[in-house]
């Protein structure tokens, strides 16, 4: 019986979301690896077991797979930011593709779902336009790959030139123990933004794409700073954007659009209940656009999207099994267009996907 503490020698087989290599023993006992690659052939050190699978490190590299390379981060496998800096980026790309097309299949039972080829990122380094250190016991940066330990940061190789002067304006001077949000110039100061500074055309590409030219009334969820909202506002006599954070509605009613109505609300509650009104008022087809949280559609607002089903639904996630848990659901009532992944968060397990939905 395979005890923690253990040794063995393992190929792996492939890299499953969240960066994790799978091997298995003889005996055919799962074993997760972190910063392995496909192929990889591996000594390592048993440091968790469960009843179904086991979680290893690796203490000895006796054959590196074809897709390896040398990282560049001196604190890579000790920061918990990174996943995939021991991979090339081709690899990596082709990685998370496969993830969601496997994710769709496994989680949604849609074997077939319609997944595009990954757009990747122009640069998987230098991209993020924010990022969020921590300043405790005299030191200043990411949790370690235990969740616990604080790595001291000095740069970090993701980040804008901007974030990491920011960063080192930060370890100058006498902070208080907590949390800072260093962001780029070209960042709100609050509230949610997207990261990668480098696809943002290309991402707001992909949402004013799937929305019709022209229409009725748009509703957004997690509408944030009004990011997608400003590109696609124009098109709709009225747009209703709900979030339940303040400081990113405070951002986006500064963009000045005045067809919009921002509304702070729990978008599980009142983007359903704006549906009901909508449908039974006047009976007009509308869109929907929502962005949420790595947690999903809560089922309250899910269901309510296949209850009052609507023309054009597009969906953003940052979470490929929590996206296929819902198009589940929402495959009863919608047609599926598309899937498209887009590498927001090279170097991590991260993958953004934009789906395109149309009422049956």
């Amino acid at each position: 019986m395979l005890a923690r503490g253990d040794v063995i020698d393992v190929t792996i087989e492939k890299v499953i979301f969240g960066g994790d290599g799978l091997a298995r023993t003889p005996q055919g006992f799962i074993v997760f690896v972190p910063f392995s690659a496909e192929g990889d052939r591996v000594r390592v050190k048993i440091v968790e077991r469960k009843a179904h699978h086991a979680r290893g490190e690796i203490v000895e590299l006796t054959q590196p797979g074809p897709a390896r390379e040398n990282p560049p981060c001196s604190y890579y496998a000790k920061c918990g930011g990174c996943q995939y800096q021991h991979l090339t980026y081709a690899e990596e790309s082709r990685l998370k593709e496969n993830q969601v097309k496997e994710a769709f299949a496994r989680v949604g039972k849609l074997p077939d779902a319609p997944v595009l080829p990954m757009i990747p990122s122009p640069n998987p380094y230098g991209y993020r336009n924010r990022i969020t250190v921590h300043a405790e016991g005299g030191k200043i940066g990411f949790r370690g790959v235990n969740g616990r330990d604080l790595i001291d940061i000095r740069e970090c190789l993701l980040a804008r030139p901007g974030v990491n002067a920011e960063l080192e304006r930060l370890r100058a001077g006498q902070q208080a123990e907590g949390h800072y949000s260093l962001r780029d110039s070209t960042v709100p100061r609050s509230g949610f933004f997207q990261a990668n500074h480098d696809l943002h055309d290309a991402l707001r590409g992909l949402i004013a794409s799937a929305l019709p030219e022209e229409g009725v009334s748009l509703q957004e969820g997690y509408c944030g700073g009004g990011f997608f909202t400003e590109i696609v506002a124009s098109r709709f006599q009225r747009v209703i954007a709900i979030d339940n954070d303040p400081r990113t509605l405070r951002d986006a009613r500064r963009l000045g659009l005045t067809n919009v109505e921002w509304r702070e609300a729990d978008v599980a509650t009142a983007l359903p209940e704006e549906l009901r009104a909508l449908t039974e008022a006047t009976g007009k087809e509308t869109s929907v656009l929502v962005d949420p949280p790595r947690e999903g559609l809560p089922l309250r607002l899910a269901e309510a999207l296949c209850l009052d089903p609507v023309a054009h639904l597009v969906y953003v996630s940052c979470d490929p099994a929590t996206l296929a848990r819902d198009a589940k659901l929402l495959s009863k009532t919608y047609r599926l267009v598309s899937v498209q992944p887009i590498d927001l968060f090279p170097r991590t397990a991260q993958i953004e996907c934009v789906s395109i939905w149309r009422k049956e």
